[in-house]
């Protein structure tokens, strides 16, 4: 097929290529008014009693401190493994999540191997609305609390609990949102696919047409053939 037959071919077939082209447009504006999210990333430090977290005794690296903070993650999970990554600070919005709560203890090793060197509980929220994200972060402090004190409830004195403190500069909420140069490219590779999802569509339209009209004529060869009056020998 050279270029002349393919224009040709699009120009019978039209109505195919803007019907996908109209597809994708409205599939494009739709994801440009769905918006951005909602995220947060609350920090959770587990300290010895009494102690400041901003000190090198405060316990946050005791193995006894970790293995606790591990404990309450695992009952915020339901038993579950938490999702793992490649980076510890990788945003849970960055995976293509939209909706969604990930706790987990911080770990500072990779994705072939865990190495938790401190007590910090990472409680990563996703949501759509400012709203739903806010209830869920005080939703999980709270459980966050309740574990604390239900573990250390049978016969560990109070002096000797374990603490867990709630970093104040991380409970804000940010809106996250593709910037304008993303949203340009993401728009121009829409329009690129709507032309290559059109045009196949329109030759693959075509060329079957053309097999069903070949169909019918040899069909219809071939009944006139059968139809002719025959000679007779003498």
């Amino acid at each position: 097929m050279t270029l002349r037959d393919f224009f040709q071919l699009l120009r019978r077939r039209w109505y195919v290529f803007a019907g996908v082209l109209a597809l994708i447009i409205v599939a494009t504006v739709l994801m440009a008014r769905d918006g951005g999210s909602y995220t947060t990333r609350t920090t959770v430090i587990f300290t010895l009693p009494a102690a400041n977290v901003l000190t090198p005794e405060s316990g946050a690296d005791s193995e006894s401190v970790i293995t606790f903070a591990g404990v309450v993650a695992a009952q915020i999970n339901e038993g579950l493994e938490a999702s793992r990554y490649s980076k510890s600070d990788a945003p849970f919005y960055g995976a293509g999540v939209r909706e969604g709560v990930l706790v987990g203890l911080r770990d500072e090793g990779n994705q072939w191997a865990t190495r938790y060197s401190e007590a910090i509980l990472d409680v990563q929220i996703v949501g759509r609305t400012y709203e739903w994200v806010a209830i869920k972060q005080r939703s999980i402090l709270a459980e966050i609390e309740q574990i604390v004190a239900s573990e250390q409830s049978g016969g560990v004195a109070d002096g000797e609990r374990i603490v867990a403190h709630t970093g104040p500069l991380t409970l804000r909420i940010e809106y996250i949102s593709a910037s304008r140069s993303a949203q340009v490219m993401a728009a121009a590779a829409m329009l690129v696919a709507a032309g290559l999802v059109g045009s196949w569509l329109a030759v693959s339209i075509d060329r079957r047409a053309q097999r069903r009209r070949a169909r019918r004529a040899r069909t219809r060869h071939a009944g006139a053939a059968l139809r002719e009056p025959r000679g007779t020998t003498a």
